[in-house]
């Protein structure tokens, strides 16, 4: 009887101090999970400091490395994406090359698989980051959840496991703003998770600053986000039962107090400021539908491949 495939997808940019340790640290884990077949895949989103070289020589020596590299830098969201769409595994799981995503639970992720889970999913429980940044990802997965009615699990990464039959399903989604975390939501029958404590990143600088994470939230929010419009319009109602109230109770009892040109003008600001706040959110949240809608219907390619090693 043939062993099952598991490929260990890494997605890389700019981690050229941190491969050969991830390569390693894998390695270790795999080697002891004799009843599994694996790959590691490298899939190098157009980094220039060196990085490809490095897998280059991992995959003439070790018949099990293979990489996919890009003609230029396509962005996190798209490599994530990508990388398990190309994955040839009976299962795969994806493993950053910053190493804050300790490898040495990918046996956890396997047994929760075998066990019939389509998706196992990985949830920080503590993070030897910065406290503060944890407070604000917090924060963020709440407004994430709560204001714009997104089901994400709160502190759940890429760092997680798919079967081969949710792989299936990626492959036949078409689009140019792809949200991995809510595809598997989304379609993922048995969802599990494994708990682990983040570590610092090992080496190296972090990519994710806040333009990065505001675009990948934005870009959650327009591809899952099917609620917000009738948010905008609970918000409304609420604003406009607020003003109606303030106007009521509090303006009007004062106009008597007031001269006529003090009356009108903070009657003309009310008004005034109210709509523009609503103008803003509409208009905005419009023209980020308006752009996702045209990205998708356009007939380009996902990412440019460069080349591949053994792949």
């Amino acid at each position: 009887m043939s062993k099952k495939l598991i490929s260990v997808c890494i997605p890389v940019f700019n981690e050229k101090e941190n491969i050969e340790n991830a390569y390693e640290r894998i390695c270790a884990v795999m080697s002891e999970m004799a009843d599994y077949e694996y790959e590691i895949v490298f899939f190098d989103d157009g980094s220039t400091d060196g990085s490809g070289k490095i897998i280059e020589e991992l995959c003439e020596k070790d018949e099990r490395v293979k990489a996919v590299f890009y003609e230029r830098n396509f962005g996190y969201s798209k490599t994530v994406f990508y990388c398990m769409q190309q994955a040839k595994g009976d299962a795969a799981i994806i493993v950053h090359c910053d190493l804050q995503n300790p490898p040495e639970k990918i046996p956890n992720f396997v047994k929760k698989w075998e066990e019939g889970a389509d998706v196992v999913m990985g949830v920080k429980s503590k993070s030897r980051e910065n406290k503060f940044m944890y407070f604000l990802r917090s924060l963020g997965y709440f407004i994430l959840n709560f204001i714009f009615g997104m089901n994400i699990v709160p502190h759940a990464t890429e760092f997680e496991l798919l079967d081969k039959s949710i792989i299936e399903v990626l492959n036949g989604i078409s689009t140019q703003n792809p949200f991995l975390r809510g595809y598997i939501l989304e379609y993922g029958k048995n969802i599990q998770k494994v708990y682990y404590t983040q570590d610092k990143r090992k080496s190296g600088k972090s990519h994710f600053n806040f333009k990065r994470y505001y675009d990948f939230s934005l870009g959650g929010i327009v591809s899952m986000s099917t609620c917000l419009p009738r948010r905008f319009i609970l918000f409304s109602v609420i604003a406009l039962i607020a003003l109606f109230l303030e106007f009521f109770i509090r303006f009007i009892p004062a106009c008597v107090l007031m001269e006529s040109e003090v009356f009108w003008n903070g009657l003309i600001i009310r008004i005034g400021l109210f709509a523009l706040l609503l103008l803003i959110m509409l208009v905005s949240v419009i023209f980020e539908y308006v752009i996702t809608v045209m990205k998708n219907t356009e007939q380009k390619p996902f990412v440019i491949e460069k080349k591949r090693l053994r792949y």
